[in-house]
């Protein structure tokens, strides 16, 4: 019913008012129905775009964890340096007598020059010969190699490096790349990072892990939304380690061809000017 002051008004001209009033209510509700068509689609809530909210302690707790057990593999390249007291003495067991820095040459011309693993998981190290070291950490090799040169040197230092060790990131992020990580160490939030971290697109609840141990290759989903996820074996990378970011399924209205995402526009513009035709001509 048509408030009271319209009444007056709609008796003094004839009857017009109200539909006058009716017609700009119609015309009004049909504009908003286009805007939320055209701009309704392809949201994202809030908590979609929040990483780290599920199961987290209301104090702060210490997070105890674990360092990956990294061991040496077919197909690894190590850096492996020997120093003594005597240059001497020490300079058959190294491969070049280079001094220079290695934290200021390309990671490439590092590789070239570094133990390969073979398929045997074996390398051929000068004077000690052919060396089994699949299965060994880093430390092993270490240790393994100190004992060995005490025969030949007195209080040997040994500096061993693995140089491959590399992680992919691709998906959802904004920089995605192959990434050398220098100290052996690297989560899978800073692998992110050095991705650019995720796009507002990427679905955080499920992000591939692929890892490759002993010839096996596993798939592992984490869920960065749940602080589980910092107590998880997989928080931390191994080499040569795969991350996919999955996206989210509201991705797809944003990706999908010009020509489609044009159709319900037209479609809802159209229905509107019809509206309008209908309302105003005479």
């Amino acid at each position: 019913m048509a408030k009271p002051y319209l009444e007056k008004i709609d008796s003094f001209l004839g009857g017009k008012t109200l539909l006058i009033y009716l017609k700009m209510r119609i015309c009004s509700i049909s504009i908003w129905v286009f805007i939320l068509l055209v701009t309704g689609s392809g949201c994202l809530s809030h908590k979609q775009l929040v990483s780290y909210q599920e199961n987290f302690p209301d104090t702060t707790q210490l997070l105890t964890y674990k360092l990956p057990d990294i061991k040496i593999q077919p197909n690894d390249v190590l850096s492996i340096k020997v120093f003594g007291s005597e240059m001497e003495l020490v300079a058959p067991f190294n491969i070049t007598s280079s001094q220079q820095s290695e934290s200021f040459v390309n990671i490439e011309a590092i590789q070239l020059t570094g133990f390969l693993v073979n398929q045997q998981g074996m390398i051929d190290f000068p004077v000690l010969g052919r060396l089994k070291l699949e299965g060994l950490s880093v430390t092993e090799v270490k240790d393994s190699l100190v004992e060995r040169l005490k025969t030949y040197l007195k209080d040997p230092v040994v500096n061993v490096r693995l140089l491959n060790f590399r992680v992919t990131v691709s998906g959802e992020v904004r920089n995605p790349g192959a990434f050398n990580v220098v100290n052996e160490r690297i989560s899978v939030l800073d692998a992110l990072a050095l991705a650019g971290d995720l796009t507002d697109y990427a679905d955080r609840r499920d992000i591939l892990l692929v890892r490759e141990s002993n010839g096996v290759r596993s798939l592992n989903h984490i869920n960065l939304q749940s602080a589980d996820f910092f107590h998880s074996e997989y928080y931390f990378l191994k080499q040569n380690d795969l991350i996919y970011v999955k996206p989210l399924r509201a991705k797809a209205g944003a990706v999908q061809d010009q020509s489609s995402k044009a159709v319900p526009i037209l479609s809802a513009a159209a229905t509107v000017a019809a509206v309008l035709i209908a309302l105003f001509k005479k």
